[in-house]
């Protein structure tokens, strides 16, 4: 009967001890958590114990070493503090230190990003242009995984699925002659492209307006010798 082993335990982490801080002031520590581990609950359980704490000293400031209330609130406020980090730290290390929930966290935020860009491409061109949106080929534009096919480069062209060096560069031949297309479909019944084709490079694809004298049209295109 085998025995699965454990991975050895890294480094516990340190900023639950932040919360031991001396009348509630460390108090804020899993908000710290919450915000790395993208937690909401914790930072609202972070918040609500600081709030407690900043009561307590507001009401020591006015009602005097001897308030009561005073203690009670900065007690509260720091054991609260205090509690919750420490019970919180095991999924707290579970959470950043999982290749899949990181893996999962980036995609996540690469499809949002994605379908911003699509409806900025969608409802102002003139910007998504700006900015580079599908412009892979373009250094510092923020292309967001998508290809412009009335503007990028062959280059960028061949980093769509399905997309081969020849269909590339009948893609930069017909825009130059047709001015560009106005839809992915427009761009499959212009080629005659297989409808399996088409459907893969939805969500990949834009077709903002024709940049005038665009360099990307020559630069990649393949000339006859003269």
């Amino acid at each position: 009967m085998s025995v699965e082993r454990r991975p050895p335990r890294g480094p516990r982490s340190w900023w639950p001890w932040l919360s031991l801080l001396p009348l509630g002031i460390g108090s804020w520590a899993p908000i710290y958590a919450g915000v790395r581990a993208r937690v909401k609950s914790w930072i609202a359980l972070g918040a609500g114990w600081s709030a407690i704490t900043l009561a307590g000293w507001i009401a020591a400031v006015s009602a005097g070493k001897n308030s009561s209330i005073a203690g009670l609130l900065l007690i509260v406020g720091w054991v609260g503090g205090a509690a919750t980090s420490f019970v919180i730290r095991n999924q707290y290390e579970q959470a950043v230190g999982s290749p899949l929930l990181d893996a999962t966290d980036r995609a996540q935020q690469r499809l949002s990003d994605r379908r911003r860009a699509l409806a900025l491409a969608r409802d102002n061109p003139s910007l998504a242009l700006e900015v580079g949106v599908g412009r892979p080929d373009r250094p510092g534009a923020v292309d967001l995984g998508l290809v412009d096919v009335n503007n990028a480069s062959v280059t960028g062209l061949l980093t769509l699925p399905g997309v081969d060096g020849d269909l590339a560069t009948r893609i930069v031949e017909t825009r130059a002659a047709t001015g560009g297309f106005s839809t992915l479909e427009d761009l499959g019944a212009t080629l005659d492209l297989d409808g399996g084709l088409v459907e893969s490079l939805r969500g990949h694809v834009v077709c903002l307006p024709r940049q005038a004298h665009s360099s990307s049209d020559t630069s990649d295109t393949p000339h006859a010798p003269t």
